[in-house]
């Protein structure tokens, strides 16, 4: 097998930095024009909920009303992060996507709805986080909240419990969270740099013309006694 020289490579890509420098360009700007015309724009909204501690009950007795402890205890805590898994899974569920679309009159599926929504845990806490990706960002901020407002009413039709408080209402986004044209461009541009210097890696691999006296003395088995150097007009 012919041993490949790293150092000519390097100088034969050198001497055709003007190709590879173009080849970076014109990717950069395909890769702006890409994003501009071929990506479609998407926005992300989120509300945010915490398992709290179910609403006491009030007794009465002998005219004086008596009630129940406000403060979460440990198993309250130990609880309601058991039920944080369960609760992601209600909220992604079928019968929650359906009243969500009936309530906002939405012309989709379950699945496409729920395939835009993620529900994710803050570690070692009671806190979940609903996000919604949608090409209107208004839609998105809508859709977050009718999950979330959905999802209290089920908890509490299933569980009999009201243990769900909202944090933060799902707000429009001012700006897609796909929409990057700066980062886009620098991947197509080294998409280009790594494509230019594969095709010259080739060019030069393939190429059978004799491009140094030591491969006269390899191919020969002979000493080079003189050297023309190459005269330029």
């Amino acid at each position: 097998m012919e041993e490949i020289d790293l150092k000519e490579i390097i100088y034969y890509i050198f001497k055709k930095k003007l190709f590879v420098i173009l080849a970076i360009i014109i990717c950069g700007v395909i890769g702006i024009f890409y994003t501009k015309y071929m990506v479609t724009p998407m926005y992300s909204s989120y509300s945010t909920v915490v398992l709290s501690k179910p609403e006491d009950n009030t007794v009465i007795t002998n005219n004086t009303s008596n009630t129940t402890s406000n403060s979460i205890t440990q198993n309250d805590v130990t609880l309601n992060q058991k039920l944080i898994s369960t609760y992601s899974e209600i909220m992604k569920s079928r019968s929650v996507a359906e009243q969500v679309i009936n309530e906002l009159n939405l012309n989709i599926s379950e699945n496409e709805l729920m395939s835009n929504v993620s529900v994710s845990a803050k570690d070692d806490t009671e806190m979940l986080k609903i996000s919604v990706s949608n090409k209107d960002p208004q839609i998105a901020a809508q859709i977050a909240n009718s999950i979330t407002e959905v999802f209290k009413i089920k908890i509490k039709e299933i569980y009999n419990i009201e243990n769900v408080t909202t944090i933060d209402t799902a707000i429009a986004s001012n700006s897609p969270y796909n929409v990057n044209y700066i980062k886009n461009s620098a991947i197509f541009a080294l998409i280009g740099a790594i494509s230019s210097c594969g095709i010259l890696f080739l060019l030069f691999y393939f190429d059978t013309r004799i491009k140094s006296k030591e491969e006269v003395e390899d191919l020969l088995n002979l000493e080079v006694l003189a050297v023309i150097p190459e005269i330029k007009e």
